[in-house]
């Protein structure tokens, strides 16, 4: 059985870069599990919406400000 999180990760790559109103929603579900996220999973949502946002490729600025929402949130060391 698939795990919410792959849906959620699925959803984020779908999401990232898109100008949709889905953004809102899935950055909602990204924060919702993110205590949950182990530490590889978290480094690799904040590298991708870094480098989205660095390139110009995050969406709207309404969206960039929902992706960087997740930025806020630390990741848990790895070690």
């Amino acid at each position: 059985m698939i795990s919410d999180t792959s849906i959620i990760f699925y959803a984020f790559r779908y999401a990232l870069g898109r100008k949709t109103y889905a953004v809102n929603d899935v950055v909602a579900a990204i924060i919702s599990v993110w205590d949950t996220l182990p530490p590889t999973d978290q480094l690799l949502y904040h590298r991708e919406i870094k480098e989205a946002i660095a390139l110009g490729k995050a969406g709207m600025d309404m969206d960039v400000k929902e992706w960087k929402k997740i930025l806020d949130f630390k990741v848990k060391n790895i070690y």
